[in-house]
């Protein structure tokens, strides 16, 4: 096979494949899909995974309630696919063609950090897969945790750990928010620093959680984001500072800060926008993260800026956490120490506007993907 066929395998694919590998000439090696501006995503097909592109995530994070306690919760579940770069040929059933994370953390504020698990597994082996279908657009399962729905419309996640037992149903209120471009997401100066993105904002759910050897009852609202890539960060890139924010009033609103190695410079890239709950969506030119509050954790020595205001042009919106210890430990998977917390959000008058849930990455060392 010449390689510009190969490279037309690889670049040309569906966003749902699965056939999904593409071979270069020298060691078999994957050329990994790309997205392109041109070739918006199809639902609910996309839903599905991706497995001609590096890196995909499927992240919710939400606020709960439960008659049974007297304070709220906070929950983050999300899984991964991840396709280093191997010898795709290799026939071995060890070879990791496609790996698969998950992490899941819930946040009460009276504990004071948060509980949470993770799992790292090769696909194809030790119970672990990932399937995509006309039938079953998703279908993520490992020992004690999976990820799955039909249409997009309605999603189920189960997950049974000694550590956490969560079990929720999601279901779609309003129509999927495709990020950027109609879904092609800039994070950086050149075309193939970008992602796929589709968010589902206030998504429904309701079912169970384990707090305290107690299952509980919840009833809450999820935010939903679905995101492919295989390249995402410049070189030059430290990490992220991202939120994805409900507004009491049916908004949603996004926002991040690609920050760059040298902390003197301007980000690398930023961008936010806020959907109203009729669908119009405006897109913001200025975007500042200022810090309010700094924390450090004791077990890492990271400090985190856990308390930050948000200017969009002409609006502000205070973050603050529903507390300070929300970082997540996730070296055990995905080899990364973050924070990932619930927070509470303020207009510029002090009133409240909404929550939702703030990610900061790279303040130990640069994010790698």
């Amino acid at each position: 096979m010449k390689r510009r066929d190969v490279l037309k395998v690889g670049l040309g694919l569906p966003l749902l494949s699965h056939a999904g590998i593409a071979l270069a000439e020298a060691g078999m090696q994957r050329v990994y899909a790309q997205p392109n501006a041109g070739i918006p995503p199809t639902l609910p097909r996309d839903h599905g995974a991706h497995p001609a592109f590096r890196t995909e995530w499927w992240y919710f994070t939400g606020w709960f309630e439960s008659p049974e306690l007297g304070e709220p919760l906070g929950v983050q579940i999300t899984f991964f696919r991840s396709a280093p770069n191997v010898n795709v040929l290799n026939p071995s059933a060890f070879s990791p063609k496609q790996l698969l994370f998950a992490h899941a953390a819930v946040a009460m504020h009276s504990a004071g950090k948060l509980k949470h698990d993770q799992i790292i597994r090769r696909a194809g082996s030790g119970g672990a897969s990932i399937q995509s279908s006309t039938q079953q657009v998703l279908n993520i399962q490992m020992p004690g945790w999976q990820l799955q729905t039909a249409q997009g419309e309605q999603w189920q996640c189960k997950i049974n750990t000694p550590q956490l037992a969560i079990d929720l149903r999601m279901e779609q209120t309003q129509l999927p928010w495709m990020q950027g471009q109609g879904g092609y997401s800039q994070k950086g100066p050149k075309p193939e620093q970008s992602s796929y993105y589709i968010t589902m904002p206030h998504m429904r759910s309701s079912g169970t959680v384990r707090v305290e050897n107690k299952t509980l009852p919840v009833q809450g609202s999820f935010w939903m984001d679905h995101e492919w890539s295989s390249t995402v960060l410049a070189p030059n890139a430290q990490g992220w500072d991202w939120v994805g924010l409900h507004g009491s009033r049916g908004e949603a609103l996004m926002a991040f800060q690609i920050r760059d190695r040298d902390s003197g410079k301007a980000p690398v890239w930023t961008h936010a926008a806020l959907r109203h709950a009729d669908g119009s969506v405006r897109n913001f030119s200025q975007v500042k993260f200022e810090v309010l509050k700094r924390w450090k954790s004791t077990r890492t020595g990271i400090e985190y800026p856990v308390s930050q205001t948000l200017v969009l042009d002409d609006q502000r919106f205070e973050l603050l956490p529903l507390f300070d210890d929300q970082e997540l430990d996730a070296r055990a998977s995905t080899g990364t120490l973050y924070w990932e917390g619930a927070v509470h959000v303020k207009s510029a008058s002090g009133s409240p506007w909404g929550r939702g849930y703030l990610e900061m990455t790279g303040y130990d060392r640069p994010m790698q993907l």
